[in-house]
């Protein structure tokens, strides 16, 4: 814009230099020609501006002339028609498509030109909320123009006029608080003119805020700052004020409230002002003594001014869990971690994170447990009940486990108050072992009476022969044998997978005992005819398939490829990842049927290292995840996933949760099964036959009715399986078909924007702000996408919580689009924990597709300053 222009003309100016930036295109319609004389001296850097004269022919050839709409993507250009949109027969419809209108009325609120609306908005800064409001009245019924409005901005902004406006590009009293309180970078400046009266009368004046006549400038930007935040606080808190605040000096006007609430809400939320928010904060924040204050949780879930008040409502959630499971609460947790405090501190998100799983640990254990007083009276009704209902038991099994991947993840502050949420985690465990025992002894009692040939259900022993056979020599297929994968995780996996495959997901029952020699045999052709459990000596079982004996996975792997029927490759899960080799690929081109194995659950867990196994049980679910599409990629079109038996992972049992053995002839042992003859009765144990848990074999089997165990010597203490709970008993088959993929190229519209929440990584939660804009002229599309800190290739981290979007299975953040503008991608703060320690001094932060893997953005060299 040329030449001097009044205050109103320059704010509706910078709205369509805002509109131009964020979509490239804009149409500016003007039916009353009110801001005829604005569009005329428009000018914006490297925008093209035309103005339509009575002929939209002649307009568009001016375009065409100078091939505007010839690219990709929209051009700088404003299209300024003094008409209504109705007006113009669809004549720009091709321009409006492309780009954004402007006009009185339109939404969002940014792209609205009403003249009422624009004056409210340009001078309730300078004339107060009262004034403006009666101003824009005036407006709306046409007693003032553009050029009154103008005239008035000028006199009522006096206060705002001189050297100030030369020192920070702006009179406007929101810009210039903001500007001071952000940075002392115009001090200079501002002695060299000597405006510091003038500074202080426009602060006095704004904001109410006292100023002494012989502070000097860094007095004044901290007792403005004290002003602003103990003004929004109280603002925020209002009659809940606790009484030691109430004495507290604070804006005295409406007007002069809003302005500092205003000013607090843009300094804290502005990227490149939070900072300078955050120091002031926590200085005001000891200033006041607040962590030391009762504060209302009721009053203070929307105030955001503090930290210690963030701190405050967790205790008090935390604190209300422990009395009582509300949904309520959850839903007030899951709200928090898109709010200020957990945007700037990565363990305050992580913190409500795990809040929020415990809470959904407790609602599911309640949920769970009520429904068990009206459950099923068959076997197959209670296992339909677990696996396969709308809100399908299994369901707590998986919030359980979320919830423990967190709370071991969870690092508490040095000297902070973490009492009250490991209260909670304990609380949610035994309400877990509490649940799952009830069901687990129902779930063993209704097997012991109806055992498992009732109902039609899958067995075992039955997905070779029924699953997997009538596919081969039709198709190249895959079949994939999990340890230890249960059934919960299968449904989360399948989830996942949808986007790419067609998945047919089932519960079966696993073949007894559900240890790894039994159930992997199970999944052998002739398995089917003949199953018997036998010894194989030194404390260990085996299973008699069909005539042969099978010990181990060399058996098993030797039994497949002589009764397959097919050419068989062998390969393990890891070998496909990140890439198979050109042999592997090799072996799987030339075979009809691939074997891939896959013993990770089970060697992560087994080793009793509970935190490591905690944080990286969700790791596998990706590996099984990579693993398939990679199969998927190299030509395999069926892939059939089984396990050999599930798991329980609880807490480490204590003594009153251990039971004797049987005794007498024992054949084999494990903490959660016992197979032999003879021996004792324990009460504590369900016990029968071989053949009443539906396998053959010459001995009896007994395990606990609940989560209980057995007392044995060494192994895990907190892992088990080898039981009849439904954990452990009831496992997935899953038959997946790929299906059409997405490809990068719709991503290809996207600029992203990585915003790292510190410049270095100095602790073991770093936090990271996703964003982005289209930048082409088709709908915007945001992806779910996973961040990732590497160093090396290697990846270091783990994504454990996000402000939205989150899944906890995979670690994946669903993105959005933004509200307000729809060709924006709504901003996202992903929380990432290392996993250990780099070994370098610069790391590298990726952003990157979910399904495709595509990498969309990268920060090379961000700098190690931590010691694990």
């Amino acid at each position: 814009m040329k030449g001097v222009i009044g205050i109103v003309s320059k704010y509706v100016v910078g709205q369509v230099a805002r509109q131009v930036d964020d979509n490239g295109l804009v149409v500016w319609y003007d039916p009353d020609g009110v801001y005829a004389d604005v569009a005329a001296g428009l000018a914006l850097p490297n925008t093209t501006v035309l103005h339509y004269c009575d002929s939209f022919l002649q307009l568009r050839w001016e375009i065409d002339q100078r091939h505007l709409m010839d690219g990709n993507q929209p051009p700088r250009l404003v299209v300024y028609v003094p008409l209504a949109q109705d007006e113009t027969h669809r004549a720009l419809t091709e321009l409006e498509t492309a780009g954004v209108v402007m006009q009185p009325g339109q939404q969002p609120p940014a792209r609205n030109t009403r003249l009422a609306v624009v004056a409210r908005n340009a001078l309730k800064s300078i004339l107060g909320d009262e004034t403006a409001a009666e101003v824009e009245k005036q407006a709306e019924a046409g007693k003032l123009t553009l050029a009154d409005l103008n005239a008035l901005a000028e006199k009522g902004g006096e206060i705002s006029k001189g050297v100030l406006a030369l020192v920070f590009g702006t009179g406007n009293a929101q810009e210039v608080g903001l500007a001071f309180l952000a940075s002392n970078g115009q001090d200079v400046e501002i002695g060299k003119k000597s405006a510091e009266g003038e500074l202080a009368d426009l602060l006095r004046h704004a904001y109410a805020c006292d100023i002494a006549a012989d502070d000097n400038l860094e007095a004044i930007r901290e007792r403005l700052a004290r002003h602003v935040l103990v003004t929004d606080l109280l603002a925020g808190l209002g009659e809940a004020a606790p009484e030691a605040l109430k004495t507290a000096t604070v804006a005295p006007t409406a007007a002069s409230r809003d302005a500092c609430v205003e000013l607090a809400r843009s300094w804290r939320l502005r990227r490149d002002t939070r900072d300078s928010y955050v120091v002031a904060a926590n200085r005001v924040e000891q200033e006041l003594a607040l962590q030391a204050m009762a504060l209302p949780a009721e009053a203070i879930t929307d105030v955001e001014t503090f930290a210690a008040i963030e701190r405050a409502l967790l205790r008090r959630v935390e604190s209300r869990l422990l009395e009582a499971t509300d949904g309520e609460l959850l839903a007030l947790a899951t709200s928090r971690l898109a709010r200020f405090w957990c945007d700037v501190e990565p363990r305050l998100q992580a913190r409500w994170a795990l809040v929020a799983s415990a809470a959904e640990v407790l609602l599911e254990a309640d949920c769970v447990q009520k429904a068990m007083q009206t459950a099923p009276a068959t076997f197959v009704g209670i296992l339909n009940e677990y696996a396969k209902s709308p809100q399908p038991w299994c369901v707590l099994d998986t919030h359980h486990r979320h919830m423990e991947s967190l709370w071991h993840s969870f690092e508490p502050q040095i000297g902070g108050d973490h009492e009250s949420i490991e209260k909670l985690v304990i609380r949610a465990r035994r309400r877990y072992v509490e649940a799952g025992s009830v069901l687990a002894r129902e779930f063993a009692d209704r097997l012991r009476h109806d055992g498992v040939s009732k109902g039609g259900v899958l067995h075992q022993r039955q997905i070779f022969q029924s699953r997997v056979k009538p596919l081969l020599g039709k198709e190249k297929v895959a079949y994939v044998w999990v340890d230890a994968l249960r059934f919960e995780m299968a449904r989360e996996l399948g989830r996942l997978l949808r986007a790419d495959f067609e998945v047919e997901l089932e519960a079966v029952v696993a073949a007894v005992p559900t240890v790894t020699e039994i159930g992997m045999a199970a999944l052998l052709p002739g398995a089917d005819v003949m199953a018997k459990v036998v010894s194989a000596g030194s404390g260990k079982l085996a299973l008699d398939v069909d005539g042969a004996v099978v010990k181990n996975r060399k058996d098993r792997v030797t039994l497949l490829t002589q009764r397959a029927g097919v050419s068989v490759f062998e390969t393990k899960l890891d070998s496909l990842l990140p890439k198979p080799s050109k042999k592997t690929q090799a072996g799987i081109a030339a075979a009809e049927l691939i074997l891939v194995t896959s013993q990770e659950i089970d060697e992560l867990c087994e080793q009793d290292n509970i935190t490591q196994a905690r944080r990286q049980m969700d790791g596998v679910l990706n590996d099984l995840r990579r693993g398939i599409r990679v199969l998927a990629d190299v030509g395999v079109q069926r892939i059939v996933l089984a396990s050999d038996h599930g798991h329980l992972f609880a807490d480490e049992l204590s003594e009153d949760m251990k039971v004797d053995a049987p005794g007498g002839n024992t054949v084999d042992l494990h903490r959660r099964v016992w197979v032999g003859n003879g021996g004792n009765v324990n009460e504590a144990c369900v016990r029968g036959p071989l053949s009443a848990f539906g396998m053959d074999g010459e001995y009896d089997l007994a395990s606990p009715w609940t989560f209980a165990c057995f007392k044995v010597k060494g192994g895990a203490s907190a892992y088990f399986h080898g039981g009849l709970s439904p954990q452990e008993l009831v496992i997935p088959v899953m038959v997946l078909k790929p299906a059409v993929r997405a490809t990068a190229g719709s991503l290809l519209g996207i600029d992203w924007k990585i915003t790292l929440g510190s410049p270095k990584l100095s602790t073991r939660f770093f936090s990271v702000q996703i964003g982005g804009a289209n930048t082409g002229l088709f709908e915007l599309k945001p992806p779910a996408v996973r961040v990732e800190l590497r160093s090396k290739g290697k990846t270091l981290s783990r994504p454990i919580s996000a402000s939205y979007g989150f899944d906890e299975a995979s670690g994946d953040v669903k993105l959005r689009k933004d509200e307000t503008n729809p060709k924006m991608v709504a901003p996202d703060t992903v929380t990432l924990m290392l996993l250990e320690e780099p070994d370098q001094k610069i790391v590298s932060l990726s952003l990157f597709e979910a399904t495709t893997g595509v990498e969309l953005a990268r920060i090379d060299k961000i700098e190690v300053a931590i010691s694990i």
